[in-house]
């Protein structure tokens, strides 16, 4: 029976001298240390159970031993220390520390096995929302491959593309270069056949009727004094068109006074008849009529000076061409200067054109360099750009499929199982949303009496001992601690009154005695009463 009494916390030396009654009282309360223990083993081993698929045994098995020790001990001291005789209120802290033990430990308890009995209801709903969401993630991540994908075909479509932009721009190019070749290579000039070819064709042209040579000083100057006879004669029409309008007016107005009417000259309204306003008007339209014949014969006259210029004109102009075509010979010298600057201009011409061929068949393959740089650069930054795209969701997405199919991490369980009893599930119906607010009071119903049980099996070794009565081995351990504070105290009262005695007989000796003396002067007092 001695590893009952050891879990009572009693010692054997003073345990023997009790009687057998008393003996079997502590044994009891030993054997009730062995229940919360148990339940520890039993709570660790289900706790890794749940937490693990396959857990490793070994170690649970040595955790569970070392968790119930740890308990058994905790216990152990407990019963150990509570003394019936001590004060009240050490006694309450310790029962209200073992209290708030078994409330960690049954909650520890409870809550891993309120969750594997929700197990499959959070397993569900966790698998059904994390479905919801590979199938959100999958979604989008088919739909960036598919931008990445049309992004690398637009690449490739744009890179042949540009190709064939190239290729068709250096072919129009090269083959427009190389059809002025041939035009180049063979119009070759010979002075001397220019120039008689062109005097030629500038006799030929010399003899159409349509010709007009180069004006000389006197032509110019006809066509000059012609120009100014036009416009006389246009300034000097206007007039007379203005004094023929100004005729019809006062012959109009001539009319309406004989007759009484109001005029443009003359508003006013008067009788009829021929009175000084007609005369006036009469008057006027006379000497309007002069000025007319004088401006009709100034037109005459300057027609028929415009017909003299015009044969002054083609006289000059007939002179101009004879001239003309008596100076083509000394203008041999001129084509021939000509034809050497064109048959210059075509060879330097030539000599550009095969420059620019040149050119364009070293600058094409750099070109296509290039544009193969480029599509390389763009296919390496798609790439980098697929890399980064893989590893942004393939990763999330097996982790989620590992999650489906594997165990769920506490932290999990717990978020699914505050769904599962708080939260409607999304495809719920009206009956089930509406009985929503009745599960957490079964969830909390199933962790009551888990957790009660649990908490009352823990709490019997401390109950045990509080609501057992204090026997003979309480007085046999209380009776050398209550002398031995009874003696502390009554030194307490009485080291005031006797302290320099005791100093110098009892303490002398020592290097702290006469500090401790000093520092615990003499103080008139009555000592307690050791049984008060």
């Amino acid at each position: 029976m001695r590893p009952i009494y050891w879990l009572a916390g009693a010692r054997w030396e003073t345990l023997r001298q009790c009687p057998p009654s008393e003996r079997e009282r502590i044994a009891v309360i030993g054997s009730t240390v062995l229940i919360p223990a148990i339940m520890s083993f039993l709570g660790m081993v289900f706790y890794a159970k749940n937490r693990f698929s396959e857990p490793p045994w070994f170690s649970v098995m040595a955790i569970a031993i070392a968790w119930a020790f740890v308990i058994m001990n905790t216990d152990r001291i407990l019963l150990a220390t509570y003394r019936p005789f001590q004060p009240w209120w050490r006694r309450f802290m310790q029962v209200v520390f073992r209290f708030a033990l078994s409330a960690v430990i049954s909650v520890a308890i409870s809550f891993p096995f309120c969750l594997d009995q929700y197990r499959p209801a959070i397993t569900f709903r966790m698998q059904t929302e994390l479905q919801g969401k590979l199938n959100t993630l999958r979604e989008e991540e088919a739909g960036k491959r598919a931008e990445l994908a049309a992004e690398l075909r637009k690449i490739r479509e744009d890179e042949t593309a540009a190709r064939k932009q190239l290729v068709a721009a250096y072919t129009t190019q090269r083959d427009a270069l190389v059809g002025q070749l041939p035009d180049l290579e063979t119009a070759i000039l010979n002075p001397d056949e220019y120039a008689d070819k062109r005097i030629e064709d500038e006799r030929r042209k010399a003899g159409e009727p349509d010709f007009v040579a180069p004006a000389s000083g006197e032509t110019r100057n006809v066509l000059a004094s012609i120009e100014a006879l036009k416009e006389t004669i246009a300034k000097t029409k206007a007039q007379l068109e203005e004094k023929q309008d100004l005729h019809r007016r006062l012959v109009e107005a001539i009319a309406r006074e004989s007759s009484g009417l109001t005029n443009e000259f003359y508003p006013e309204p008067k009788k009829a008849g021929a009175g000084p306003r007609t005369k006036d008007l009469q008057i006027r339209d006379k000497a309007v009529n002069l000025e007319i014949r004088r401006l009709n014969a100034t037109v005459s006259a300057q027609h028929n000076a415009l017909l003299a210029s015009d044969k002054q004109l083609a006289a000059a102009r007939l002179v101009d061409r004879n001239a003309y075509l008596d100076g083509l010979v000394t203008k041999r010298d001129a084509f021939m200067e000509e034809a050497k600057e064109k048959e210059r201009i075509r060879k330097d011409r030539l000599a550009k054109v095969n420059a620019e061929i040149a050119a364009l068949e070293i600058e094409h393959p750099q070109q296509l360099a290039r544009l193969d740089e480029q599509t390389s650069a763009l296919v390496t930054t798609h790439a980098s750009n697929s890399k980064r795209h893989d590893e942004r969701y393939l990763p999330h997405i097996q982790r989620i499929e590992r999650k489906m199919n594997g165990v769920l991490d506490p932290m999990e369980e717990t978020m699914g199982l505050y769904r599962v009893i708080f939260v409607p599930s999304p495809d719920a119906d009206p009956v089930e949303q509406s009985e929503q607010g009745q599960k957490w009071i079964a969830g909390l119903f199933q962790f009551m009496v888990i957790f009660g049980t649990l908490f009352i099996l823990d709490l019997i070794p401390i109950m045990t001992k509080v609501f057992s009565r204090a026997g003979p081995y309480d007085v046999l351990v209380e009776h050398p601690e209550f002398i031995a504070n009874a003696n502390l105290r009554v030194f307490h009262a009485e080291y005031g009154k006797h302290s320099e005695d005791w100093g110098i007989a009892g303490m002398d000796g020592q290097p702290s005695g006469r500090d401790l003396v000093k520092g615990n002067p003499r103080v008139e007092s009555q000592p307690p009463d050791p049984y008060r």
